[in-house]
């Protein structure tokens, strides 16, 4: 399989990477040490080889025993920086802790590797004893943890990945299994629809059929009318078999219920059936899904009506409720003895009603009524269920967002609060946007940053309220997480760079509005320019991003690539299905079915004998039917190799 073949490649590479990158930083390690500027004792010289072969030998295994090996490679790391000076020390032992925290990222999951961020944090070599706690100390803290962060979220971002890679390849392994899948849903999709298509009709022709022919002598004008219902009706069986196997079966219309129930019952009325339709409650947009399910409710409970109660009345109701609708179809008991039609069924209506309700989330339940009738009761959801936490996120991203500008020291009177309010609320509103359009969520909070900036500077606004800006900033990191998280498949790592940029800008126009200093362009544009150097401190929040979009699943072109195969093969395996469908239409259905117009149409000219017509008719409605039946029996068993 194909999937072998990448599985192969993937582990060769991974094996290769593992062993080269501890001889590479070796390598590096002994380079520095031998030709360096820097010179030490022999001993420590030595020791300090002996930690980079110590770290280089544990990282062999760090795939295995990532634990273990990150333990060993910070030792190695931390004791020899207390016992030696720096010219017997390279940046080696540091980098090898960082692969070690990466592969633990990436074998372990994150409540292991954010305590070793943790440990590898308080490892970063610091000043000496008596160094200003608020000044490198605290810098060179706030780096490491930076740093040590970024390298956790990308370690989580590639296991998700792996995992995701894994899941495909599996996935294309198992193609075959997945195209017999789909081959069996679209035979049981096909059975369906035949019966609730082909079925529903002929029956109707079968049935009004018999009922012409035992009142010919009564009755002579029914038999015209049953003809010419059987040549219009056959005929539209026809073209919905051949649309069927092409594309998807006859549905019903694109309205609501309200519209499409009425013609389906007004059917059955000119077959001699009085049905009446009550429509309840506020109607309301359905899932196609729903809709589609409802009306085939309607439609299989007013075949088997016709089929096993024919003249009987049949009362349709449909009720609109809070979350759901309801259909329920009742007919009283049949007037006749014999049903009509009652040898017609294919025995698979009811269960096809179960499985379509189940399918949208609804349930189906029938039985006798108290009149002695049947009654059909369907409830169905009238939207598909979403999960409300993400709009209380988002309600709450932007409440938090807009309010905390609000919370700066800034002393502000009554109408000059309510400004502000008003200018915070349309910085966080594009906020609401995040989710469909992260991108252009974050040019708006950034272009209304700029603008609040640019209007201090012109004196619009006043300079306290950049105070309240940069609480506002919490607005451009949610937007940017949101562009890793909910952004393009493609590349998005303009954006931490656009908002550093844009970060620097506002500094720059924040210094020219400010009347304690006397700034002049040049500095604003140099503050600006420093801005990109912001950027890895917004690295944490776009990764962040970007591992909740694979923990979501989302992809890249190589796994689009793979799901695209996968699809073809599944397209192949339904397409061949229909086909195979078609061929068994056409060699019984399809021939009944157009014998049947045959015979209509001979018996409604002039010349034609009526009641062999009928009879004809009739007979090749039940043909069909009995095609249709033997056509269903063998999709049940047919199973693809």
């Amino acid at each position: 399989m194909a999937s072998d073949g990448f599985g192969a490649v993937a582990r060769r590479r991974a094996e290769g990477v593992g062993a080269a990158v501890p001889a590479l930083l070796l390598a590096g390690h002994v380079t520095v040490v031998v030709f360096g500027p820097g010179r030490a004792e022999p001993w420590q010289t030595a020791l300090g080889l002996l930690a980079g072969l110590a770290s280089a030998a544990a990282l062999v295994w760090r795939a295995m025993a990532p634990v273990p090996v990150f333990c060993a490679v910070l030792t190695a790391d931390a004791v020899p920086r207390a016992l030696l000076p720096e010219a017997a020390l390279t940046p080696a032992l540091p980098v090898a802790v960082w692969v070690a925290l990466f592969s633990l990222s990436v074998r372990r999951p994150a409540r292991l590797a954010l305590p070793g961020a943790a440990l590898a944090t308080a490892s970063t070599p610091l000043p000496g004893a008596g160094g200003d706690m608020t000044g490198p100390l605290l810098d060179d803290l706030l780096a490491g943890a930076l740093l040590h962060l970024v390298i956790v979220l990308c370690g989580r971002l590639r296991a998700h990945r792996e995992d995701r890679r894994a899941r495909l390849l599996a996935r294309l392994a198992d193609v075959d299994g997945e195209r017999r899948a789909a081959a069996d849903a679209e035979r049981e999709r096909l059975a369906r629809d035949l019966h609730d298509t082909a079925g529903h009709h002929l029956t109707a022709i079968a049935v009004q059929g018999a009922a012409a022919l035992r009142l010919a002598d009564s009755r002579p004008e029914l038999a015209d009318e049953a003809l010419a219902h059987g040549a219009a009706v056959g005929r539209d069986v026809l073209a919905a078999l051949a649309g069927l196997v092409a594309v998807v079966a006859d549905e019903p219309g694109d309205g609501p219920l309200r519209d499409v129930l009425p013609p389906l019952c007004a059917g059955l009325e000119r077959h001699g059936v009085p049905v009446a339709l009550d429509v309840r409650g506020r109607p309301r947009p359905l899932p196609s899904a729903v809709r589609v399910t409802a009306y085939r409710v309607v439609q299989e409970s007013l075949t088997n009506a016709m089929r096993y109660a024919a003249g009987a009345p049949v009362a349709v109701r449909v009720g609109y409720a809070l979350g759901e609708v309801t259909v329920t179809v009742t007919n009283e008991p049949a007037r006749q003895s014999e049903p009509l039609g009652g040898d017609l069924g294919t025995g698979r209506g009811l269960a096809h009603l179960k499985e379509r309700a189940a399918s949208v989330g609804g349930r189906i339940a029938a039985g006798p009524s108290q009149r002695g009738g049947w009654t059909v009761a369907a409830t169905l959801p009238t939207r598909t269920a979403r999960p409300w936490w993400p709009r209380a996120v988002d309600a709450a991203l932007f409440t938090a967002c807009a309010g905390a500008p609000l919370l700066a020291a800034v002393p502000l009177s009554g109408g000059e609060l309510y400004g502000l309010a008003a200018l915070s609320t349309a910085h966080a509103a594009p906020l609401l946007l995040r989710r469909r359009t992260p991108a252009t969520a974050l040019a708006m909070t950034l272009g209304v940053s700029l603008a609040w900036a640019a209007a201090t500077v012109a004196g619009a606004l006043p300079f306290a309220w950049l105070a309240a800006l940069g609480c506002a900033w919490t607005a451009e990191l949610a937007a940017l997480h949101a562009v890793g998280a909910y952004g393009p498949a493609r590349a998005t790592w303009p954006a931490p760079v656009a908002v550093g940029a844009v970060g620097g800008a506002v500094l720059g126009l924040a210094v020219l509005s400010d009347p304690a200093e006397s700034a002049g362009p040049g500095t604003a544009a140099l503050l600006a320019g420093l801005g990109l150097v912001t950027v890895p401190w917004l690295l944490p929040v776009w990764a962040l991003g970007l591992l909740t979009r694979a923990r979501r699943g989302d992809g890249g072109r190589w796994e689009r690539r793979v799901l695209a195969a996968v699809a073809a093969r599944v397209g192949d395996a339904v397409t061949g299905e229909r086909r195979r469908v078609a061929t068994g239409l056409h060699g019984t259905v399809v021939e009944y079915t157009a014998g049947l117009v045959r015979r209509a149409e001979e018996g409604l000219t002039a010349t034609g004998d009526r009641r062999a017509a009928l009879a004809g008719m009739t007979e090749a409605a039940r043909g069909a039917l009995a095609g249709l039946r033997d056509l269903l029996d063998a999709m049940d068993t047919a199973r693809l190799p």
